[in-house]
């Protein structure tokens, strides 16, 4: 029985062969991203590239699953890459070990998905790929809280314009404390609305609002923009 036989048929035959012929970029390989990888290759997604260029510190261990206590002192990305490669081998995955500056190359690709840790470098990534045309997946956790939603060119204000924080002042002030489950949470939403997105389901998608979700008080709230 291969990989995809649980899901194949329940996304059905297009949706799979978009799938699979899809290229996404993740930007980030911490929590957010180290779960939106490892749900992203169990998908089928063609090509993955990742971009990331800290090394694992044991704090991380908390959250980012792809990782482990042998790990600890190792590029994000080695150790990503290894394990990705072990649980498919059969998709393109391509390691970027670099920091996201306003000089990074992004590949044209059908989608991003926003794993960063802060606001400047969100910004950055949104001046990168707004301009070009690639749609955006936005997911930041903080403490029990999480924040979600799609950013289509075309369809919906940058991203700095539909969240628009004191960059400097936010990154500083922001809780670094965060409860383990609501970053699989909303990277798991992430990927959910990635899928939906490639799969053309618009109906469904999260776009032009915010799904804003508390877990401790396991509230979902959406947030209508426009």
């Amino acid at each position: 029985m291969e990989i995809y036989a649980r899901h194949k048929h329940l996304l059905g035959e297009s949706s799979f062969e978009k799938i699979e012929n899809a290229s996404v970029v993740v930007a980030g390989v911490g929590g957010l991203g180290t779960m939106v990888l490892n749900l992203l290759v169990r998908l089928g997604i063609g090509t993955i590239h990742f971009y990331d260029f800290a090394e694992i510190d044991p704090p991380d261990l908390n959250r980012q699953i792809l990782y482990n206590s042998e790990d600890i002192g190792a590029p994000k990305t080695d150790a990503a890459l290894k394990a990705l490669k072990l649980i498919n081998p059969n998709i393109q995955i391509i390691a970027h070990q670099e920091k996201i500056t306003k000089n990074t190359k992004i590949p044209k690709v059908d989608l991003v998905f926003d794993c960063l840790d802060s606001f400047t470098s969100r910004y950055i990534l949104d001046d990168l790929i707004y301009p070009n045309g690639i749609p955006l997946v936005h997911a930041g956790v903080s403490t029990y809280f999480g924040q979600l939603t799609v950013i289509i060119p075309g369809k919906t204000a940058c991203f700095r314009d539909t969240i628009s924080v004191d960059e400097f002042l936010f990154d500083q002030k922001i809780d670094k404390n965060i409860f383990p489950p609501i970053v699989t949470t909303m990277a798991s939403l992430q990927v959910s609305e990635g899928i939906k997105y490639l799969s053309n389901d618009f109906d469904n998608l999260n776009y032009n609002k915010i799904l804003v979700v508390d877990l401790l008080s396991n509230s979902f709230d959406t947030i209508e923009l426009g």
